[in-house]
């Protein structure tokens, strides 16, 4: 084998330093999609407000009232199923950057 087939059966510095980079991206990019926990928030307490000020001017009834409630329970279930790696907390408690929920 001559001197010159030999330097190129080995990687260089620089492709090594690709190689690592690409693996380092992927293992983050993978364990961000797969592993990592996200936080999506709803709010609460302004549908809880919401729906009793319907109570109070009559709009819904109390039985109209628990259904909603039924209804915004099995809408969460469904929201927390949907994604086994998203963690589903009160509005009031994140301070900035979760992925808010809007509750119909």
């Amino acid at each position: 084998m001559s001197e010159r087939s030999k330097k190129h059966a080995q990687p260089g510095y620089l492709e090594v330093i690709l190689i690592a980079l690409v693996v380092a991206i992927g293992v983050a990019w993978g364990y961000d999609r797969m592993f990592a926990q996200k936080i999506a928030v709803v709010d609460l307490k302004g549908y809880v407000r919401t729906q009793q000020a319907l109570v109070k001017s009559g709009d819904i009834s109390s039985s109209e009232l628990k259904a909603r409630f039924d209804a915004l329970a099995r809408f969460l279930d469904k929201e927390a199923a949907r994604n086994p790696h998203r963690v589903i907390i009160l509005k009031d408690v994140v301070l900035e950057n979760g992925e808010e929920i809007h509750v119909k």
